[in-house]
């Protein structure tokens, strides 16, 4: 899978620029996996992400709204 690692521009994280499958709309999600993530990506220039229940022992991704301390100031009203 391609994925393209750029930084945050609100704090020092690295992300990763996703689709959401259910609304085909921009999501950041955190660069790295981790157990207790939710978010599964799926191969594409531009991953899709899909919000998933993890399966036994899988790391997936998180939402890099969830993580970041600037989120509020990126919500669309």
């Amino acid at each position: 899978m391609i994925m393209r690692v750029v930084k945050c521009r609100s704090c020092p994280a690295s992300i990763i620029w996703t689709r959401t499958v259910a609304n085909n709309k921009l999501m950041p999600v955190d660069a790295v996996p981790v157990a207790g993530g939710n978010v599964r990506l799926i191969d594409g220039y531009v991953p899709l992400a899909e919000v998933v229940e993890p399966l036994d022992g899988e790391e997936l991704y998180v939402s890099h709204f969830k993580t970041c301390p600037d989120a509020r100031g990126w919500r669309k009203t």
